[in-house]
């Protein structure tokens, strides 16, 4: 069923559907599950990113509200934060990018950071303790702009807010009609889980449109405990704003910090094993910050909890200007690459 969405305006920022592919030689090694990927980094915006979606109609509302300038935040490495800029740039839209100050100095322009560069977003620093503490800078910049005549819109860090979890009532739509088109149902659907709003989405977009779809999200920043209540109480909030029940079972919101590693952006031995097996299997590229933590587990879950004749999709998020930045930790000598270093210094 698909739902009307006519009363939420949306801007089209994307290009959709993405592609549902098999990964037949990842699931041959693995032995359990079939996996497929949802390929949400092909939305067609400045290197892709499932952000686009909430991106949709985040600006949308700031189209209809008037607004010319954008305000968003995050790390220097969020695709949330480089994605903003592209679409409003697509848009006609201004945009002010407010980014946590790195301790240890300037951030290097490599990545999402030479990104924002290129597309022209002014770049705000600001030196906070927790990402929570670049909101009050967004106000600050706001209020600074309406001063100058300016009619600013704020986008909360990593599009998490109501609106934003609307744009991926889709994202949902897409993987029923493409799973039955492929005749197969959805045993899983795994994802890098970061902000919650993804994860809202998709639980929302299960609801809004009846479709079975067990959710697992793979935390790579914050703790089980913080994102559980956080999911529930934006799936409720994005529910009412289409007049729907939002409320969910106590155990529909599926949380794993297994694959956090040391921490946010800070790279995995199972991550880079992954991002490694991928690439070389299946020809596609992860990131170490978020779809290479997020495959590992992806991995495991279909290896170790679901068995054969079953199938567990993961969403390929985006994020693949990251590998740039991750340059010393993704080239290790290993395999025929460390044969070909020992064959070229032979050759001397």
């Amino acid at each position: 069923m698909a739902l009307s969405l006519e009363q939420v305006p949306v801007a089209q920022t994307g290009v959709y559907p993405t592609p549902l592919q098999p990964l037949e030689r990842l699931s041959r090694q693995l032995g359990g599950a079939r996996l497929w990927v949802k390929r949400d980094d092909l939305t067609g915006l400045a290197f892709g990113g499932s952000k686009t979606r909430s991106l949709g109609t985040l600006l949308g509302r700031a189209l209809a509200e008037g607004a010319n300038t954008v305000i968003t935040c995050g790390p220097t490495t969020s695709n949330h934060v480089r994605l903003t800029a592209a679409a409003a740039n697509q848009l006609g839209l201004k945009v002010v990018l407010v980014l946590r100050q790195p301790k240890d100095g300037a951030p290097a322009l490599q990545g999402n950071m030479l990104l924002n560069q290129v597309l022209g977003a002014r770049l705000v620093y600001a030196e906070v303790d927790g990402l929570a503490g670049l909101e009050p800078v967004m106000e600050q910049v706001a209020e600074a702009l309406r001063g100058q005549g300016a009619k600013p819109f704020i986008i909360p860090g990593g599009g998490y807010s109501p609106t934003g979890a609307l744009g991926y009532i889709g994202l949902v739509q897409e993987l029923a009609q493409q799973s039955q088109a492929a005749g197969f149902g959805i045993d899983a659907v795994v994802f890098a889980s970061g902000s919650g709003c993804i994860q809202s989405g998709l639980l929302l977009g299960a609801l809004a449109t009846g479709t079975r779809l067990p959710v697992i999200g793979l935390t790579i920043n914050r703790s089980v405990a913080e994102l559980v209540p956080r999911i529930h109480h934006d799936v409720q909030a994005a529910a009412a704003l289409i007049g729907l029940d939002g409320h969910l079972p106590a155990d529909a919101v599926q949380v794993l910090d297994d694959y956090i590693g040391q921490g946010y952006a800070i790279p995995s031995e199972a991550g880079m094993e992954a991002i490694d097996l991928l690439a070389r299997e299946e020809g596609l590229l992860l990131d170490p910050c978020y779809t290479g933590k997020s495959m590992a587990g992806a991995m495991d879950l279909a290896r170790l909890r679901f068995k054969p004749g079953q199938n567990v999709v993961f969403i390929h998020t985006g994020g693949t200007p990251g590998i740039f930045s991750y340059a010393d930790a993704l080239v290790r000598p290993h395999g025929d690459a460390a044969h070909s270093a020992q064959l070229a210094g032979s050759a001397h």
